[in-house]
Formats: structure tokens, sequence, C-alpha cells
């Protein structure tokens, strides 16, 4: 089944009618864009200095580790570049659009959390069940002791939280009420915003040859989350599936080179090797449609 503009999807939306012409929108996306580019670059260089005026050299030190992503420190920095959209997007909605950024959440302008935390749950439950055969094989190992992981959970959780917020307010909040109230096609307002997410995680000096797979499972779980917003007009379940995936994937169990300095556990793989990494896909994609499968039994049984 598609997506379809539900009665819930239109109340959804219907706050983005009133200023969604396609240019507004475009501008308002150049302007996200030129916003949260110009305090990233000012974060970064004003970390640099700040360090370098710590200690000599220690500047030269972070740009390498902000490069690589190879310290815990560094993904924090990394998770904290993209909560700078935040801003930026309030102040386009604000301003051109004359709406409140609590309008990307739901017509309520609240987060449902009971719907919240059921999606954190079943991503949970299903990612830790899809872990076992990898933890029980040894194809992950511990890569911190408790000891050294604990001190930085907290602050990466908030980060997280405020991350993966940040995401679902831009594609799935101001992109799909934007498009879905001035288009009807669903290549328009359901495809494209998750062509976009999928496109954000294109990075070939990490994944080599297999970078446009990673793009393809991006953008898999870009149209998952998209149809879950549509069918349920609110943004909550698809805050909590981001969340509680992203703890999976950078806290619990990382991938080599994948912003994994802060996981737990790390899988003994080479995310450049293609027959491994498009196995690896592969399942990936096959567990995500079966989420979302029974999610669909779920809403079809409570009809």
């Amino acid at each position: 089944m598609l997506p379809a503009k539900t009665a819930k999807f239109n109340t959804y939306t219907a706050c983005a009618t009133a200023y969604c012409e396609p240019w507004r929108t475009a501008l308002g996306v150049l302007l996200i864009a030129g916003l949260y580019l110009g305090a990233a670059a000012a974060l970064g260089a004003g970390a640099l200095k700040i360090a370098e005026q710590v200690q000599l050299g220690s500047g030269y030190a972070l740009a390498f580790e902000l490069v690589t992503m190879s310290s815990k420190r560094a993904v924090l920095v990394a998770l904290f570049s993209i909560v700078l959209a935040l801003p930026a997007l309030w102040l386009v909605l604000k301003y051109l659009h004359r709406r409140s950024l609590k309008s990307l959440i739901a017509p309520t302008g609240r987060v449902h959390w009971a719907s919240y935390r059921r999606a954190m749950v079943f991503i949970a439950v299903f990612g830790l069940a899809s872990s076992l055969p990898i933890m029980i094989s040894g194809a992950a190992s511990q890569q911190l002791a408790l000891s050294d992981w604990l001190p930085w959970l907290l602050p990466a959780l908030v980060l997280i939280f405020l991350q993966t917020a940040t995401e679902e307010l831009f594609f799935r909040g101001y992109l799909m009420q934007q498009l879905a109230a001035r288009f009807r096609s669903r290549w328009i307002w359901w495809v494209l915003p998750a062509v976009l997410f999928g496109v954000m995680h294109y990075s070939p000096a990490i994944y080599g040859n297999n970078t446009w797979l990673v793009v393809g499972i991006a953008t898999l779980a870009g149209l998952i989350f998209g149809d879950i917003t549509a069918r349920s007009g609110d943004l909550s379940m698809a805050l909590g599936l981001h969340f509680a995936n992203n703890i999976l994937a950078l806290l619990i169990i990382g991938v080599p080179g994948q912003l994994s300095s802060l996981s737990l556990f790390l899988r003994d793989i080479n995310v450049r090797d293609e027959a491994v990494m498009r196995s690896e896909l592969l399942g990936t994609s096959a567990i995500m449609l079966v989420i979302y499968f029974i999610y669909l039994l779920v809403v079809r049984a409570r009809r």
C-alpha cells in the first residue's frame, strides 16, 4: 500500500497551505542550508581556535579527529553540528512561512509521547534481536569498557535526541508538509524528501563503491518514516523510530568509520568491501521491511 492524503494527513499539512508556493519552499530550503553551513563552519573554526589556545597543537589534533571521526568528542561535535539546522528552520518558518516550529510535529503542536515510546520499543526489540546472531557469532567485539563508555552516554543521548529530531522536523516535517500542501503527487511530497534524506548519507570517503547502496538504504528508511507520518498525521512515531535506530547504530553496535567512536561494541566488517556490504545492506533492508509490514498490519487491525 502506498501512502495517501488521508484526513489525518490533510489536517497535519493544513498549517502549510497559506504559504506553500514552490518558490517559497525552495527559498526556505536554500536559507536553511545556507544558515546551517555558515553556523557549522563558525562552530568548527571556533572549536579549533579554542583548542589551540588551550594547548599549542591541540587545534590541529582536533581538526584531524573531526575529519576522520576518530574520537568520542569528534562524534559529539558532528552530532551537535546537525542540530545547528534547528534555529535556521525556526527562523525560516517564522519569517517566511508565518508559522511555528511546533506546527511540524502535529496539529496539536505537541509530541505524542506514547507513540514515541512505542516506536522506540518496536525498534529496540527488533534491533537487539537481529544483533544477537552477530554477537553470538563473534562478528562484533566490545570496543569500550563500560567505565569508559558510561561517562559519554548522557551527552550522547541528548545530542542524538536533538539530531534525530532536527532531521525529522526538516525532512518529514517541513519538506513533506510544504510539498503535500501544494502537490498531489506522492513522487513529490513522499519520495522527494526521502531521496534527499538518502543523499544526505552520501559519503564515498567512508563507503567507497558502496556509497550508493548506503544512500539507497537511507532512502528506504526515509520512505518508511514518511509513510508512517502520512498515515498517523503526526511526526511522533518517526521521531521515536529514528531516535531508537541511531542509539543502536551509534552507541550500542557501531560500524567502523560510521561515527563509531562512541559505540560500546564494534562490528567486524569492512564497509568498503562490496560483496560484504551488499549482503549486509540486503539483510538490513529485509529487517526494515519486516518492521514496516508489521506496522501496516497493526494499523489495519486497529481500523
